[in-house]
């Protein structure tokens, strides 16, 4: 393992973050092979010993987590309103994960969580245009101009919406359900897509991010990805 700083080591434990491992860094409750340890400080961590008042810390286990997120659930680790997040629902062996991208409070479905700082921000960059896809359900009935017009780019922010990949799954008097494929996640972007051409979302269920998939899964559990399912997701970010 290449040498890292010791406050990033420190939060590689899924113990602390690193502000909080510099405040106990400064205050001397961190020690490498039994030295006091300063601010800055690099480690090798295949050869150097950390303890955080005399325990010692090892990296967490690189983990990579499936979660069907609930409506009404904010997609954070702490919500200063004190409503239910996601850590809630995160059991306690898989600590110092941390969610990939978001989902609307109000929206379901699939969320991805890691401890893996690098595949993270991988599949959270837009470059890598890993496919989202989501069931929406709107009001009122959609025609085709309207799908025409979200699937070729809506303008928001100041640019045009990459293309997407709309499907009708069905449609009655009221309303329709659509399925929809973004390769990008603009802030309440199906929501802003769908009241730009005069429609209203009621739902949002998303159902895949790239490779894996929501099936299988009930409302607040969560899952690890299979091996097969990490490889495609490294795969489509090369």
């Amino acid at each position: 393992m290449p040498q890292v700083r010791i406050n990033k080591y420190i939060a590689s434990t899924g113990s602390l973050s690193r502000r909080k491992a510099d405040e106990l860094i400064i205050q001397g409750h961190v020690a490498v092979n039994g030295e006091k340890a300063s601010p800055g400080d690099v480690i090798d961590p295949d050869r150097d010993e950390v303890t955080v008042d005399g325990r010692q810390i090892r990296p967490q286990k690189t983990v990579y987590l499936a979660m069907y997120k609930p409506r009404n659930v904010v997609t954070t680790m702490h919500d200063p309103q004190g409503r239910p997040c996601v850590k809630d629902l995160v059991p306690k062996k898989y600590a110092g994960v941390f969610p990939v991208g978001r989902l609307d409070f109000d929206a379901e479905g699939l969320l991805l969580l890691t401890n893996d700082g690098s595949l993270a921000q991988a599949l959270h960059h837009p470059s890598h245009d890993v496919p989202k896809t989501y069931i929406v359900k709107v009001i009122p009935r959609v025609d085709p101009d309207q799908v025409r017009k979200m699937e070729e780019g809506i303008e928001l922010d100041g640019k045009i919406t990459r293309r997407a990949e709309i499907e009708v799954i069905r449609s009655h008097a009221r309303g329709s359900t659509l399925k929809i494929t973004l390769r990008q996640g603009l802030k309440n972007q199906i929501k802003r897509m769908a009241s730009a051409v005069g429609l209203k979302v009621t739902s949002i269920k998303r159902i895949s991010v790239g490779p894996v998939s929501l099936e299988g899964l009930h409302p607040g559990r969560v899952r690890e990805l299979s091996s097969s399912e990490i490889a495609r997701l490294r795969k489509i970010l090369k």
